[in-house]
């Protein structure tokens, strides 16, 4: 997969986006996902948290756009332990392709020839992981 404008920072919960750090752990919510089959294109969408901490400099709403999916696995929750657990983000990061049936895993923060499936995982267990030709991150003003 492709990363197009954006990069995975190395400690799995953050990204660089236009030479700013933005936490996908502490600082964002995710509120859902939209999956188009027509178009084989997947959307994350995340929106700013409301805590004091928050920069409010930052982007009020975040969508990770995957285009050429060709696979797409979602595995549910386990036993949430985590007050809001579907909406934050434990780990982002590529997995070994061979690895497909592992939802639990992230290997690395860039993706490297046979690692290039990319893995969401969440504080509840929610797990999604993608194989798509790219991906981009677009931001907005509002929150949807």
């Amino acid at each position: 997969m492709q990363l197009h404008g954006f990069s995975i920072v190395k400690g799995l919960t953050k990204i660089l986006l236009e030479g700013q750090e933005l936490d996908l752990h502490n600082d964002y919510e995710f509120r859902h996902l939209d999956y188009c089959i027509a178009t084989r294109r997947l959307q994350l969408h995340w929106v700013r948290h409301a805590g004091h901490w928050v920069r409010p400099s930052m982007p009020p709403a975040l969508t990770l756009v995957c285009a050429g999916v060709h696979m797409l696995k979602i595995r549910e929750s386990g036993d949430d332990e985590h007050a809001n657990g579907e909406k934050c983000l434990s780990s982002i990061g590529f997995l070994w392709n061979a690895m497909r049936d592992d939802m639990d895993g992230v290997a690395s923060h860039a993706a490297s020839e046979g690692c290039t499936d990319l893995s969401c995982i969440f504080m509840s267990g929610l797990s999604i992981k993608i194989a798509a030709v790219e991906a981009r991150i677009t931001t907005t003003t509002t929150f949807r």
